[in-house]
């Protein structure tokens, strides 16, 4: 099975970074935690559980929804 992927793009380094800081709070609220790549203004999110023989669990699909729907409420053009 394949990693859980999900990848965003913003318009600026610092805007990636921001959305990094705002949602690693999930990650230590769940104890789980996955590999983040952040190039300028894309950040990608790689889910997959270790202790599951890396592979993807439920726990690592709510997380990605909890990061999407944070990400889908940003509003960067105001």
């Amino acid at each position: 099975m394949e990693p859980l992927k999900q990848k965003y793009s913003f318009s600026s380094f610092e805007e990636a970074i921001a959305f990094i800081e705002r949602v690693a709070p999930i990650f230590s609220r769940e104890n789980h935690h996955p590999k983040i790549t952040n190039f300028y203004n894309t950040v990608e999110f790689v889910y997959f559980t270790t202790s599951a023989n890396n592979r993807v669990t439920e726990l690592d699909h709510k997380i990605a929804n909890e990061v999407e729907t944070i990400y889908q409420s940003l509003d960067y053009d105001s």
